[in-house]
This record gives structure tokens, sequence and C-alpha cells, in this order.
């Protein structure tokens, strides 16, 4: 049983954050985001054997002590086993092993980072938690070519003269859970129409992982004009520059919809769908939120923004009958 002994609560992901210290970790309360569209996020730094990481705030339901790992058979060499938070029951992972290679010794302090996102929780283990940042993804650059790809980062940013790995739990969890994999049922398929099939469709996602496994749904259902951007100011400045070179009336034959992540490098997916509704040629192109953050008070920030719909990772089959659905709703 986890101690109840909480070292900090995010109660409804961002309504009310209270602040706690152990030892020399100190968890500072810098407010909440209440607005879309300010292309900002609150970060939780943490170390896990010499580096830092982060995690976007909005997928961290707590940080608590460890206690009470019950083991497992068959799983992931990094999954320690699982541990039970009150009524919830979670599999607890080894970070500093799944990052370094199952070799790699636990760490030692008693830590874990409790996430909730993709409509699942998972616990990690990791050395210490630092502090939460407010940021501008701005800031944060994707990764470059030369950093490993046995770890998943989805962008670098800069925080207290340190540099900052932004780590792809989306991947990781899909990697120990297999989940990836079994996402998307041949057997539910939604057969596209002929008319739908060429519609050029933009997504934008940062993590490799994912992009492939949603690239490759989309094709299998049977679309075959995919634009794929790295991150929401990469798809902005394609689409501001097809917007200048066309019209509104015209705009579906280049563009027919977009589908993007919320939490990117650069630009969010909040960010850029309110660009798209401010743009007189783009504005009325059906955008599908598309994310693991998908909360209610997210949900409510889409709204705000202009989505046409939300939808949690990792459900393919619902997006396309979404991306369907607003398709044939353009057309008539």
């Amino acid at each position: 049983m986890v101690s109840e002994e909480t070292l900090l609560i995010f109660k409804n992901h961002g309504e009310d954050m209270a602040t706690a210290t152990k030892s020399n970790t100190v968890i500072e309360d810098t407010g909440i985001l209440l607005d879309a569209g300010t292309n900002e996020a609150e970060i939780l730094v943490f170390v896990v054997g010499n580096s830092r990481y982060g995690v976007n705030v909005a997928k961290v339901r707590e940080v608590l002590t460890i206690e009470g790992v019950t083991k497992v058979s068959q799983s992931h060499p990094a999954v320690e086993g699982v541990v039970q938070i009150r009524d919830q029951v979670a599999p607890l992972v080894c970070l500093h092993r799944f990052l370094e290679g199952e070799d790699a010794p636990p760490e030692a302090d008693e830590t874990m980072i409790l996430l909730d996102f993709n409509n699942q929780m998972v616990a990690f283990r990791v050395k210490s938690v630092d502090r939460i940042f407010r940021v501008s993804w701005e800031r944060t650059r994707p990764v470059p070519s030369l950093v490993g790809s046995n770890v998943p980062v989805t962008g670098i940013i800069e925080l207290a003269n340190t540099l900052v790995q932004i780590l792809d739990f989306e991947t990781i969890t899909a990697v120990i859970t297999d989940a990836i994999n079994d996402s998307c049922n041949p057997d539910n398929q939604i057969s596209v129409e002929s008319n739908f099939a060429n519609k050029p469709i933009v997504f934008v996602d940062d993590s490799m992982t994912i992009s492939r496994m949603v690239l490759d749904s989309l094709r299998s259902y049977g679309f075959t004009n995919l634009k794929n951007f790295n991150d929401g100011l990469e798809a902005w400045t394609y689409l501001s520059q097809v917007a200048g070179a066309t019209t509104s009336d015209q705009i579906r034959d280049q563009v027919a919809a977009i589908i993007t992540d919320i939490e990117m490098p650069r630009m969010d997916g909040f960010s850029l769908t309110k660009k798209i509704r401010e743009n007189s040629v783009l504005q009325d192109l059906p955008v599908i939120l598309f994310s693991s953050i998908v909360s209610s008070d997210n949900e409510k920030k889409g709204r705000q923004v202009g989505a046409s719909a939300q939808l949690t990772k990792p459900k393919y089959d619902e997006l396309t009958k979404h991306l369907v659905d607003l398709l044939s709703a353009s057309a008539t």
C-alpha cells in the first residue's frame, strides 16, 4: 500500500496544487493555466540517473513515496510490479532501468511519479523530483538527430541553466504494455469511401512512434494523401503558406482536415488550432485534437480555441470515424 504521505497532489489536473518538501526537494506552486492558446505549459522536472527529465504537469496525478510493491510475472524487465494507490492499482516502472537497460540498478530513492494519460495510470520510479517550471513551448526544441534513439524524447529545453529532456511517456508505456500494437483492431476498421481517400489530411505529432502508428492506421483505412509534421510551428508554417496562395473556397483542395497533438515543441495544438481559427482562409477547416491529455479541463480549452473534435489516444478507430464524419459534413 502506498503511503498516504503525498509529496505533491494535483486536483483535477490543475484546479489546485499543493506544495510540499522532502529533504532538499522543493515543488513550487506556479499557478494554473486557465487560458488556451497561450502556448504555455507547466513542466515537472525530475532526475533519473545523472540526467534531468521533464513531463507535462497535465499528465501528472501525484508524486508519492513507494511502499508495498507486488511482483508480477511475465512483464517487461523495467516493470518492478504493481502498487496500490488507495482504490487504484498501477504498474510501477523503474525509469532508470527502462532508459539504461535491464542491467541498470534501480534508483535508491523511494519516489515515484504517478502519471494519468491515455485513460490509464502508470507509476514511474525516479531518483528525485526537482520542481515545476512554467514554460513557453517556443523555448522547447525538437530532438536533434544526434540524440540516441534508445531514449524516447520529444523535445529539449534549457531550465535553470541545465538541459531538460521531455520524455515521450506515450512510447515508453506502449513499449511496456504493447498497447500500440493492439490499439488498432482490424476487425472494426472503417472503410473510407473512395471520394474521401485522396483528401489531403495534415497530421501533427511530436512522437515518432505515435506518428508512425497513426499514419499506418489511416492508410489502412484507405487514406492516401497524408502530410505529417513534427510540431505545431512546422505545421503552421506549411498551413499559412498554403493559405497565402489560395482562397477559402479552394483551401480544401490543399487541406481537407487537420489532426493534431496538444503538447509539442515550439507550438502546441491549442495555439495551432487558435491560429487556424483566426485565419480567414483556414478558419472553417475541421481540426481534431488527438492527445493523451484530453481531460475535462483540456476539453474546455479545446472548445475555447474552436476544436472540431477532441479524442484520447490511442483510439484510432474512433479517430477515423470522427475524421470521416467531419469530412462528410464539410462536403455538404
